[in-house]
Formats: structure tokens, sequence, C-alpha cells
């Protein structure tokens, strides 16, 4: 025979090998031992978790020659068939290949035909969510009016990509990701079957590196099977798929505990050195930190919750008791940090160190360093950062202050007037337009009266909003170097300067070239 793989060799024949799956596989078996039969299923969830399986299990069991029963004998020619995937009953179809609305009206031509030889014909597409939106329409009569003989599965890793009209004809049954020790526990077995050879910890470290899927974990033990020649060590699993053992885990979590940071930045050092990959490194952390939470607060210890090996719970339990809840908090919350860093900083080394020495709390703000927790590093224990509170900002102004306040004149402003609008309009080109329009009347105790005619009231009132005003006086203050508040007011008519505050020189080049005083900034 030609050379299964792991996850086809060992694919469940009936519902009670469905791992994982307990309330679907509940709930189908009860369908079939009361005749309760829907037209139309559809099994959704992550990839690898049963729903193939499944479907071709409920078929066994419509078509046995013993049913329908819950056991289908996996001897008589329907089972044998459906199992060699060569039954002329069960259909199986890509839904990703076999998309279009010609496919589907050819699926739509051969319901009519009744079974070969068994009860039901059964049609399984298989990422159902991929047929396009014409193809959905016309299926969806079949749908409506099913021949009694015709069962339709369908699968989906994208439940929300199908129609609603489509859901709605259909029984929904929500396929789970399967949990790392349901995974441990079936690939226990597998080993035994196959006589493999495997350090502690290979199994869990396959079962995190699979995501939830079991055909994934199939897949993977298969490879490291044939790569270490039937003896699997965690190194050859570490190497080959770049996963994190939980031993590395453990010590790095003893060590932030301990607040031993040369420890566990050289634990750092040698994950990245050896070539892995620091966002895996950040996601485990960000698990096993999990499991610390759950531990910390579960009263009875709930090791159930704990997704992870018997063996790692025990050190999760100790290390729970070592650690306060707002500690764990703060290192998931900076991990997640991280994950965002490692889009923006080229180095994962740095992000990843960054967040380490950041959990090990040895740097904190307004605190002397014989306030923070004692490290067993005399060069770090004394690294942190006193930050002391600013003195208060005095009220009184100083003398060069006061010296450049007393500076500012009606003249000065108007030097750079048209500057400021210049200024104002690349940001704000309405409130320079408005601005332009007012004439500045005069300065008192650095306060600048610029008046608009009462035919202007509008610009007044836009002008004297909190946002608008507080914008001219920032653009006016950073080009005058002095702070400059303003009002606003309303006049019969724009008053000329008083000729009184008129320097001698300004006097003179008024005279020499006949002009007149306008106070704008024109």
């Amino acid at each position: 025979m030609a050379y299964l793989v792991f996850a086809r060799k060992y694919r469940p024949q009936n519902f009670d090998e469905i791992v994982g799956q307990d309330i679907v596989s509940k709930s189908l078996k009860n369908a079939v031992l009361s005749g309760r039969i829907a037209h139309a299923y559809i099994f959704s969830g992550p990839r690898g978790v049963g729903k193939t399986s499944s479907a071709r299990i409920l078929a066994k069991a419509l078509n046995c020659q013993e049913g329908p029963t819950i056991n289908p004998c996996g001897k008589c020619p329907a089972c044998v068939e459906i199992t060699q995937g060569r039954s002329l009953d069960v259909i199986e179809i890509d839904g990703a290949s076999n998309r279009g609305i010609e496919d589907i009206r050819n699926l739509r031509e051969n319901v009519k035909f009744g079974s070969t030889s068994g009860k039901y014909k059964v049609y399984i597409i298989d990422e159902v969510h991929q047929i396009t939106p014409d193809g959905f329409n016309a299926l969806l009569k079949t749908l409506e009016e099913p021949p009694a003989h015709v069962i339709f599965i369908f699968a989906t890793t994208a439940i929300h990509k199908v129609p609603p009209t489509i859901l709605s004809r259909c029984q929904r049954f929500e396929f789970r990701p399967i949990t790392i020790v349901k995974i441990v526990e079936t690939l226990e077995q597998l080993v035994k079957k196959e006589n493999l050879k495997i350090e502690n910890n290979v199994l869990s470290a396959i079962a995190r590196a699979s995501e939830g899927s079991l055909r994934d974990a199939e897949s993977l033990l298969d490879q490291l099977s044939s790569f270490g020649q039937g003896e699997i060590s965690i190194a050859d699993v570490t190497s080959l798929l770049g996963i994190i053992e939980d031993e590395l885990l453990v010590s790095l979590v003893d060590k932030i505990i301990k607040k031993d940071a040369d420890g566990a930045l050289l634990i750092v050092d040698n994950f990245i050195n050896q070539g892995k990959d620091a966002s895996v490194f950040i996601t485990s952390l960000i698990e096993y930190f999990r499991n610390l939470m759950v531990a910390k607060v579960s009263e009875k210890q709930l090791d159930k919750l704990l997704n992870t090996t018997s063996h790692t719970k025990e050190e999760v339990f100790k290390q729970a008791k070592l650690i306060s809840l707002p500690e764990i908090l703060r290192s998931i919350g900076t991990l997640a940090n991280t994950q965002e860093m490692f889009r923006r900083i080229d180095s994962p080394r740095i992000a990843l160190e960054i967040a380490i020495v950041s959990m090990l709390g040895i740097v904190k703000d307004n605190l002397s360093p014989e306030k923070l927790p004692q490290s067993n590093n005399s060069h770090l224990s004394n690294c942190a950062i006193k930050i002391d509170p600013p003195p208060p900002q005095s009220i009184k102004k100083t003398e060069e202050d006061a010296a450049q306040e007393a500076a500012v004149t009606l003249e000065r402003v108007l030097a750079i007037w048209q500057s400021v609008i210049d200024k104002i309009s690349k940001a704000k080109m309405s409130v320079a337009t408005y601005l332009n329009e007012g004439s500045l009347l005069k300065i008192e105790k650095n306060i600048l009266f610029i008046s608009f005619p009462k035919k202007l009231k509008f610009h007044k009132d836009v002008l004297e909003k909190r946002d608008n005003s507080e914008f001219i006086e920032q653009n006016l203050g950073a080009i005058l170097g002095v702070r400059i508040k303003l009002n606003f007011i309303l006049s019969d008519e724009r008053p000329n300067a008083p000729e009184a505050d008129i320097e001698p020189n300004i006097k003179s080049t008024i005279a020499a070239f006949k002009g007149k005083i306008i106070n704008r900034g024109h």
C-alpha cells in the first residue's frame, strides 16, 4: 500500500472518535436516532477540527446497510466506499474550484437523480463561502425545495461570508478549536500506535504550534517522525518548527518574578541568536501570562482552564503565588503593545528586550533606587531614573520678560502683522481672511485691541471663538517672542492711530511720501 500520512491514517470513522466536538457529535447522533434528518447542514469553524470528517461520518451513518445508525459498521460496501472516497452517493465538492453559476446549475441537474445504492445522496461542499453570489442564488432554489433523497452538508472556515438566505435554510453546527490537552492526549495514542520515541514536552510543543487544529498537529508529528527517523527530540521541534518549549517560558517567567535582569536578557539573547521568530515568542508569553492570570484568580485551582500540559500547570500554579495580579495584567498589556511595536521597529530584538525590561519593573518614575524591588544584579538595581517634580512656576515676571513686554508697541505689531496673517492662512484661511478685515487699534498691558465695523460683527464673533483666538495668539506670540492676548471690539468706523503715538521717524516718512496711517496690516 502507498504510504498514508497520519492525518488520513487516523481520521475518525465514527462519532465517538471525533475529538473535542462533543456537543456536535451528540447532536448529530440524536438526529440520527430520532430520524429527524435535516435536508441541509452547515458546519463552521477553523481548519482541521473535524468538519469534513463529521460530514463523512454522518453520510455513513445514514447510508450504512445497518442504518440509519449512530454506529456505522465500516464493513458494508456503502461504508467502505465512503471511507475510501469513491462512493457514488456521497459527492464531495470543493467550493473554491466549483464556485460559479454554471457549476451550481450542473449540481442542480444532478440532484434530480436518485441514489445508486444508499438511502440518501449526500453532497458535501467544502469551503462553501467561496461560491459566487450568482452561484448561491442558483443554489437557493434547490435548498428551498430539495428532493427527499438529497442532503447537503456545507463546511466553511468563514461563516460570515455565507449569505443569510443560505444560512436560514440550514441547521448550523459550530466546531471549536481543539484544546492543547485534547490534542496532546490524541497524539499520545498515535505515538503508541506508531512506536515513536519522543522526549518530554514534544507533544505539547506540537499542540501549541497547531493552534487548535488536530489535523495540523498530526501533520507536524508526521513530519517530525520523518525528520528524526522515529526519534523526536524537543530540539528537533524547536529548530524545525520555530516554536517555544515550555521550559523556556517557565524559566523566563522565573527570572521576571525574581527581577533577574541578567538571566532574562540572556534567555532572550540565546533565543534571538538561534534565528527564531520573536513574534512567536511574544505570542507564547501572552498565552503563558494568561494562564498565570487564571491560576491567580481561581480559588479552586481550576487546572482545566489552563491551556497547557499537566507538568507546566504545576509550574504555573507555583509562579502564580509569587506574582501579583496587577503585575500579570501589566505584563500582558506590555506584551500586547510589543506586538504593535514589531510593526514599527526593524529590530525584533530591541522590541523584545524593551518588553522584558518593562516587565522586570527595574525602572520606575518618581522613586528613589532604594524603593525599587531589589535585583540580584548590583549594576542594575541602582539604575532607576529619579524624576523630581519641576519647581512651581513663579508668578512674578522676570526682568527680561518685563523688558520684552514693555518693548511691544503698536508699531512693532504693525510691522509683523502681514507675516502673522500669512502664517495663519496656511492653516486656517477663513480665520486669516476675517482677521485681515480688522483694524489694529492699540496695545495696553500686552492686550492687542482689534476693531471691526458693526457690519462685520460675524467676523468678530468667529474670531472670538476660543480655538480661533488661541490659535491667533499662539502665532502672534511665536513671531513677537512675547505672550499677547487679543480683544475684539466693534466700532462705527476704523480709527486712525493717534499722532501722539507715532514715532518722529515714522512721521517724517509719512510727510515725505504724502501718506497716512491706516491701522490695518495691508
